[in-house]
């Protein structure tokens, strides 16, 4: 009775969602999705220094034509997740931003021209501030628009904050380089071995001198020259410790210099150094020790798999055991993902270990998730299996499953267990992008306004808006011929699409919202209220006017479940920034206010409403709205 009640009240105000979705359902291929590229299982490539430069070992991406009919065949399905919010795509082949004597600290490989921030980024912002909050900013985030801003704010080129306390008078100096050493560090915690690999390439060498982080970084890329002259630089310090000496030793052993690695595993040897894997792999990288039977090394063995190991062992062309796999860094697994010497499935659970903690790109996660294969019997009952099995194996099947499905409602319904354990971990958002191709399949039709709901959440999370737009035009269009289904999943997608901000013409009134309101009386009365009061708050923040009439509604205390509120220090401090136009100051706070269990989504309606507002003030407007999509997405709406 009451699913009839809410149903007949809300078809008598259908009236009000009249407004057409201009262009919504004009069909358009959608030009943010593009066939992504993945490493060839080919023979792995040489990391010897070449004559001249050297070269980073990176396994390079295999042209869209050459994906094979075969590698379709085997599961892999192939796409570049959408760059979100308008940010531009940092890879490789990024634009590198060069300025006239620009310092180090400064140096960046965004500019405002390619999606960067202004140099006036820091504009006000004191560097020991600056510094402070940044080192206590938890970099991994599996907020898509959070992230994307992370990126954003550590590869922009931006003039370095001031010191305070320095004057060009004061006789102080004024030493940038722990700013950019900062920068560095939050760089490498996104996981993102390219990126940052790209980001030291453009710095002068003297900028990281002496710094085994950097060597270890290099050599994990497979740029072992230039690991090979820090080296050099730090032994001829009179900084020969083993770490230095143990990779000078490699460098000699890779040069064919066997007399120069022997004197210098002699002196390890008097140092105490008993690593005798590790000059077990410098003897077989000898010319002469260059066999079949000579050059097994069994990865096995170790206990640990550090950067320098790494490096050998992909010289060796060994497998590595992923049993290494278990602790090691982000950036470590992301190499490892890469890396043909690793068994396709190991690449995988590399790639999705470091993907759990929001430390691996989605887009790069895609093309890796056909690396294992299930038989018929268990694709076909891949939602029986997948409800018993909560590991990555049932998260690889669903994927699968619904990628091969040829009927749409089936495909529909296995999204939809999908989605239930990505919310379950309020990591709806990160799922909507990795299954966005086979989403996009799926199009407006009466049997599936089950699934409407579900359907346009994920296009829109996914960033196909065209397309949402066009299952929002059909729902409603239906809706006005009596459906009751195509009637709940208008009221259901209206928010989403409101606060999304991608089309003028979705409307607001008093009346919508009281229409909204209705439809959840099926809710339990203290949810009914945090759920609006969440909507609400979001909508204010936006710059949309709630009526008094309805806020009072919520006047009785309500809990959101597993929320939190933002510290007081924090909230405190991101209002003053953003009411003084501190951009980079208002983002770092606004950043360190979502963070935490859940991300921004676990954030209490007033946190949530504040971060928001804090973007839109810091100029953030695409941002503002896509966080409130996700904050939305992932309580429930």
């Amino acid at each position: 009775m009451i699913r009839k009640h809410y149903t007949t009240v809300i078809f008598t105000g259908l009236v009000l969602w009249s407004a057409p979705m201009i262009g919504a359902a004009q069909s358009q291929p959608d030009q943010l999705e593009q066939p992504a590229v993945t490493a060839a299982d080919t023979a792995p490539k040489s990391i010897l220094f070449p004559e001249n430069a050297p070269g980073p070992y990176i396994p390079p991406d295999i042209p869209p034509e050459k994906i094979t009919a075969e590698m379709r065949a085997e599961g892999d399905t192939i796409e570049t997740i959408p760059e979100e919010n308008n940010v531009a795509s940092i890879d490789s082949d990024v634009e590198t931003a060069e300025l006239v004597e620009i310092i180090p600290a400064a140096k960046g490989l965004l500019t405002e021209e390619n999606g960067g921030f202004p140099m006036t980024l820091w504009q006000g912002s004191a560097r020991g501030r600056v510094m402070q909050l940044l080192s206590v900013l938890p970099v991994p985030t599996k907020s898509p628009v959070m992230e994307s801003l992370t990126r954003k704010l550590l590869l922009s080129v931006a003039t370095v904050p001031e010191d305070s306390a320095f004057s060009a008078d004061s006789g102080a100096v004024d030493d940038t380089a722990a700013f950019l050493n900062l920068r560095i560090e939050k760089i490498s915690q996104t996981g993102d071995l390219q990126t940052l690999v790209s980001f030291l390439k453009i710095l002068p060498p003297e900028s990281y001198a002496g710094s085994q982080k950097i060597s270890d970084l290099m050599l994990m890329a497979g740029d072992v020259a230039a690991s090979c002259e820090l080296a050099r630089e730090a032994v001829a310090a009179d900084e020969p410790d083993h770490y230095w000496l143990k990779l000078l030793a490699y460098c000699q052993a890779m040069e064919g210099n066997g007399e120069g690695a022997a004197l210098t595993i002699e002196s390890l040897m008097e140092m105490g150094d008993t690593d005798f894997i590790f000059y077990d792999m410098i003897n077989k990288l000898s010319p002469d020790q260059a066999t079949e039977e000579t050059t097994q090394v069994f990865s096995s063995g170790l206990d640990r798999l550090d950067p320098l190991t790494y490096s050998m062992l992909s010289v060796l062309e060994q497998p590595i055991d992923a049993r290494l796999f278990d602790g090691a860094p982000p950036l470590v697994l992301y190499a490892l993902s890469a890396n043909p010497n690793v068994q396709k499935e190991d690449r995988l659970k590399a790639a999705a270990q470091s993907y759990d903690t929001a430390t691996f790109p989605t887009g790069k996660l895609i093309p890796l998730l056909g690396n294992v294969s299930f038989s018929g019997e268990e694709y076909e009952n891949a939602i029986a299996i997948a409800r018993s099995d909560d590991s990555l194996m049932g998260d690889v099947l669903l994927y699968q499953s619904a990628a091969r499905q040829s009927d749409d409602l089936q495909k529909a319904e296995i999204l939809k267990v999908i989605w239930e354990r990505a919310i379950a971990k309020r990591d709806l958002p990160r799922a909507a992008r990795l299954n966005a191709r086979t989403v996009r399949s799926l199009d407006p039709a009466e049997n599936l306004l089950f699934h409407a709901r579900h359907i346009t959440r994920a296009l829109m999370l996914a960033g196909n808006h065209r397309k949402a737009g066009a299952w929002y035009d059909f729902v409603r269009t239906t809706a006005f011929t009596g459906n009751a289904d195509a009637t709940q999943a208008l009221v259901d997608i209206w928010p989403m699409m409101l606060v999304s901000g991608q089309n003028d013409e979705i409307p607001w009134s008093k009346e919508i919202l009281d229409l909204w309101w209705n439809g959840q009386m099926t809710l339990p009365p203290a949810q009914r209220m945090a759920k609006a009061a969440l909507f609400y708050a979001l909508a204010e923040a936006l710059g949309y006017t709630v009526p008094d009439a309805m806020w009072q509604e919520l006047v009785r205390p309500q809990t959101m479940e597993n929320s939190h509120s933002i510290p007081v220090a924090v909230w405190r401090d991101l209002i003053k920034a953003a009411r003084q136009e501190k951009q980079g100051e208002t983002l770092v706070l606004g950043l360190l206010a979502s963070s935490g269990d859940g991300g921004p989504s676990s954030l209490d309606a007033t946190g949530a409403s504040a971060v928001i507002r804090a973007l839109r003030a810091a100029g953030l407007e695409v941002e503002a709205h896509g966080l409130a999509l996700e904050i939305l997405a992932n309580n429930g709406f």
